[in-house]
């Protein structure tokens, strides 16, 4: 009788140790939270007021750029002025408060919500006033409007970090000028590292689908009907086939785009055409495209891939460079060539 009395108080002592054990524990955890939330903010708060060094990549360096840009601390008060770069900026939490109006780039919602919108096109008679009464603590711009508005900037005392910019941006020109981006603001190397994988796994999947694209040849046309122009191998579009191995019908070291000329297009014999337009919607630009075909079979059918139904139809959003946006649209555009081989 003893020893049951004995068992039953030692097996309730051992409820009770454990019970206070629990509630030590969760109370423990419960005032971890805090704790860590406080150091969460403490850790935000010391990098807001380290210092930044914004380096130059190699292709900026090579234009005269060689000195870095050195900040004091963390800015918080970005404004961007050419796309390029926005989206970049965006994925490593800069804080920006104006950005290029989209056109045929779309922005993230958050983004959009967040930020004021400049209307920087080469045509718009830009005031850089209207930047400066931002106050910002830093402005990203492309190097070809550092003569228009540097100097104001300078004596604003705002500083200026310099970019690769414009209509077409090549490949690896985004990808350094990311890679730098990702050394001054990534929180840590795990954030640097994974907004460059991007542009690793794209360069694995290149490498698996090249071989099957070498020795074939591509003409790129970017229109708005009736008016047509061609690529070169610097346009948009014609660049992401060059990275595919595709070469071009139309060859002009001078530009990216010419008008296309009728006469010396049928010459040319691509084995893919692609065409690209103002359209939001693939399927808007390919109803526009053929009902321009139609006016004239005779003439669009003397193109054999045209005649052949190869040929492929893109939106706006592959008109322009948009930084990393590329990435996406590379990634779709394997995608597509993929699918028509396969039909094929």
């Amino acid at each position: 009788m003893n020893r049951k009395i004995i068992g039953l108080l030692t097996m309730c002592m051992a409820v009770c140790v454990l019970s206070g054990c629990s509630r030590q524990e969760t109370s423990s955890q419960s005032a971890a939270a805090p704790v860590q939330q406080e150091t969460q903010v403490q850790e935000e708060q010391v990098q807001e007021t380290q210092g930044v060094t914004i380096e130059y990549p190699q292709n900026m360096q090579e234009k005269g750029y060689t000195q870095p840009l050195q900040l004091e601390q963390m800015p918080q008060r970005v404004v961007v002025m050419t796309k390029a770069p926005v989206l970049a900026l965006h994925e490593l939490g800069v804080k920006m408060i104006a950005i290029p109006e989209g056109g045929v780039t779309s922005w993230p919602e958050e983004l959009d919500a967040a930020t004021e919108k400049l209307n920087t096109a080469m045509n718009s008679n830009f005031d850089i006033e209207t930047v400066i009464a931002l106050e910002p603590d830093l402005v990203v711009m492309g190097y070809t409007s550092q003569e228009a508005y540097g100097q104001a900037l300078d004596d604003a005392g705002i500083p200026v970090y310099y970019v690769d910019a414009g209509h077409t941006v090549p490949y690896e020109s985004v990808k350094a000028q990311t890679q730098v981006l990702a050394d001054a603001f990534a929180t840590d190397q795990q954030a640097a590292d994974s907004l460059m994988q991007g542009f690793v796994k794209l360069e694995e999947r290149l490498e698996e689908v090249q071989a099957d694209c070498k020795g074939k040849q591509v003409m790129v046309l970017q229109s708005s009907p009736p008016n047509h122009y061609i690529q070169t191998e610097s346009g948009t579009l014609a660049s992401m086939a060059a990275m595919m191995g595709f070469g071009n019908v139309y060859e002009n070291s001078g530009t990216s785009m010419a008008q296309l000329d009728l006469e010396t297009a049928l010459s040319y014999h691509p084995d893919l055409v692609l065409c690209v337009g103002a359209s939001t919607q693939a399927e808007e630009h390919q109803k526009l495209m053929e009902e321009d075909f139609a006016k004239n079979p005779e003439y669009w059918n003397s193109i054999s891939a045209i005649a052949n139904g190869d040929i492929l139809y893109f939106p706006s959003s592959y008109i322009a460079s948009t930084g990393i946006g590329m990435l996406d649209n590379m990634n779709e555009f394997i995608n597509l060539i993929l699918e028509h081989q396969a039909e094929k």
